[in-house]
């Protein structure tokens, strides 16, 4: 490096420090340790036409360890792809093996109805707390007003357990009917902004019970700002749909993006333990 590049980089890296903790720390490769860190979307296990080079829970606790996370929150990718009960038996696995670390997410297989309870009965004895659900827009399937969905939603609310949605905009019409009838469960809206960005802030401003979580791989430039501009900054939660996509990018969306370390100590963790009831 020459001279002046070196000046310049020096420059920048004082420009930093100082101002923004957590973008200090991202700039120079160190874990977050400054707050609670929840990755409110993962997923364990493999899909059948999306390979993977890694999908052991031990190589998601590595990359946990490296940056900091606390705790992620998984489904099992054969069980959005119709295995549940396989899938969610991988999902267990990796709760037992790594206790306080994971996060369990149940996932039903809604083409069966008489399987719905059965399989979510036994989730619930196996220490998961959540459910997530996975639209026909992500795959065939069945759209979230489908009569199918409805033991879902009940057992949730009976349970008050917190639902993370797949959505990509106008799953958010076929799910407020559930979310003005079903109080008691806090709802996650996967992918905030995919399309469609003002009915996101529409039912994050409107429903106390709606969260807006963050993946989205085209990550938008100032995306995060300005939904706290818009006053979410206490419904957004961070998450990285591993091993769909790297922890390491989506978590940089955070930490980089120009709003109070306040707000982000929210986003990265604060949120989702209140949405998630931890």
């Amino acid at each position: 490096m020459s001279n002046d590049a070196a000046r310049d980089a020096a420059r920048e890296n004082e420009q930093w420090r100082g101002q923004d903790v957590f973008a200090d720390d991202a700039r120079h490769g160190r874990p977050i340790d400054r707050c609670l860190v929840i990755d409110a979307h993962g997923h364990l296990g493999e899909a059948p036409n999306f390979p993977y080079p890694d999908s052991a829970a031990a190589s998601l606790i590595r990359a946990m360890d490296r940056l900091g996370i606390q705790m992620t929150c998984v489904s099992s990718t054969p069980a959005i792809f119709g295995d549940a009960r396989r899938g969610n038996q991988i999902v267990a696995q990796a709760m037992r093996e790594h206790p306080g670390r994971i996060f369990g997410y149940m996932v039903a297989d809604v083409g069966y109805p008489e399987l719905i309870a059965p399989e979510m009965e036994r989730c619930l004895a196996a220490g998961f707390r959540g459910v997530k659900i996975w639209s026909y827009g992500a795959k065939p399937g069945l759209p979230y007003d489908h009569p199918n969905y409805t033991p879902v939603f009940e057992f949730a609310n009976a349970h008050r357990l917190p639902v993370l949605a797949h959505t990509w905009g106008a799953e958010l019409d076929q799910l407020e009917p559930a979310i003005r009838a079903y109080p008691n469960i806090t709802w996650l809206m996967a992918h905030t902004a995919s399309s469609q960005k003002d009915k996101y802030v529409r039912f994050g401003l409107e429903y106390p019970n709606v969260f807006l979580e963050l993946c989205f791989s085209p990550c938008p430039r100032g995306l995060v700002e300005e939904l706290v501009d818009r006053g979410l900054s206490g419904k957004l939660i961070f998450g990285s749909d591993c091993i769909f996509m790297s922890a390491t990018q989506q978590i940089g969306r955070v930490l980089f993006a120009q709003i109070s370390p306040e707000d982000k100590t929210k986003i990265l963790g604060l949120n989702a333990r209140r949405a998630l009831g931890l």
